[in-house]
């Protein structure tokens, strides 16, 4: 008799599919307005995340079902890492410039956006790494520097799109992996001086990025540029105070907050729902994190457990970073919030990791099973 694979986290999943759908509802109310006036059709924004987030579903589907040691095979690993590395070496001269990234290819309005396909690969490359190496991982050379050398190259080549967000994503979040696979603290501490004498480097040598922290302690001192998107997005805010304006009744959407159904999404939902809506999504997206977590550490091996961790501290620093730009928490670094910002590569790639998870939770329920 052919023996069951167990059965997912199914309030996982449901959990991921109300988030999806509530993203796809505030992207039509924060997006209606744009829509028409520069396409037309009040539904171009929400149709095409409709679209996405139909194949997302797809791919999470096809990730919960396929066994989850399938995905530290060496053919899977090798493949998976060389169209990683092979779509950002094509990026910085074949990409499309958007907002002075050359972060997306593709033909005409069909675009995507592959440093989001290698945080995925990158996550499931380290902890296939370290989970084989294991206490070799307190060893500099044999353990540490093989690992460093791939975040490396991933977040060198991201960087010369340039798109710092997402380097920064991926750099934390390679941190978090590397130390939850066993390095040694003094190793860490070394890692963590040359990440903190690093980001001034970067930096100072980038005017944009200077512009940003300018921006962020002082706003007003350009309100009608640099400090402009801020103070747009407090004042959005600000409308929405406790219990919001109501959905659909903002107004900072109507041209004043600069792209609405993405960057600035989290910015239309607190003035639309208020500080007590905006305190639900947050307490929901962190029962999703918590899941995740969950999932992870119930798995019996440590592959598992460092993909579960990647996938959580992708999701994590995401939310962080997008939230704490838009409410001036942190300077605005420009990435989407996770299930909720119009995007396809975005969505589609978290909806992919959860199919991860979930198939990770299959496993768990199997050898609980037999």
């Amino acid at each position: 008799m052919k023996k069951s694979r167990g059965t997912p986290d199914f309030l996982l999943l449901f959990l991921t599919l109300g988030m999806v759908g509530f993203g796809i509802v505030m992207i039509f109310s924060a997006s209606f307005t744009v829509s028409y006036w520069e396409m037309g059709n009040r539904w171009f924004f929400t149709q095409r995340q409709l679209i996405w987030a139909m194949i997302g579903l797809i791919f999470m589907l096809i990730a919960m079902n396929i066994p989850f040691s399938f995905y530290k095979e060496r053919f899977f690993l090798i493949l998976l890492v060389g169209v990683g590395l092979l779509l950002l070496v094509f990026v910085p001269g074949l990409g499309q410039n958007r907002n002075g990234a050359s972060s997306w290819v593709g033909i005409g309005s069909f675009t995507i956006q592959p440093a989001e396909f290698a945080k995925l690969s990158l996550i499931i490359y380290l902890a296939a790494l370290m989970s084989k190496k294991k206490e070799l991982m307190k060893s500099l050379k044999r353990g540490l520097i093989p690992a460093l050398t791939v975040v490396g190259i991933y977040f060198g080549l991201i960087i010369l799109q340039p798109d710092f967000g997402t380097g920064l994503i991926l750099l934390m979040t390679a941190g978090i992996m590397i130390f939850a696979g066993g390095i040694s603290m003094k190793h860490m501490m070394y890692i963590i001086a040359i990440i903190i004498a690093t980001i001034p480097i970067a930096v100072l040598t980038a005017g944009y990025r200077m512009a940003r922290i300018t921006s962020y302690l002082h706003p007003w001192d350009d309100p009608w540029g640099t400090g402009y998107h801020l103070i747009q997005s407090l004042i959005a805010l600000g409308n929405g105070g406790i219990f919001g304006t109501g959905f659909g009744k903002g107004i900072q959407k109507f041209f004043y907050l600069p792209y609405p159904q993405s960057d600035f999404i989290f910015s239309v939902m607190g003035e639309e729902l208020g500080f007590i809506g905006i305190t639900l999504f947050i307490l929901f997206f962190l029962f999703i994190l918590w899941r995740i977590l969950v999932i992870s550490l119930h798995s019996t091996d440590s592959f598992g457990t460092l993909v579960g961790i990647g996938i959580f501290s992708v999701f994590a620093i995401q939310a962080f970073i997008n939230i704490g730009g838009v409410t001036g928490t942190i300077p605005i670094t420009g990435v989407p919030l996770p299930f909720i910002s119009a995007g396809g590569s975005s969505l589609i790639m978290s909806m992919t990791s959860i199919g991860l998870i979930l198939s990770l939770s299959r496993e768990n329920t199997k050898s609980t099973q037999s």
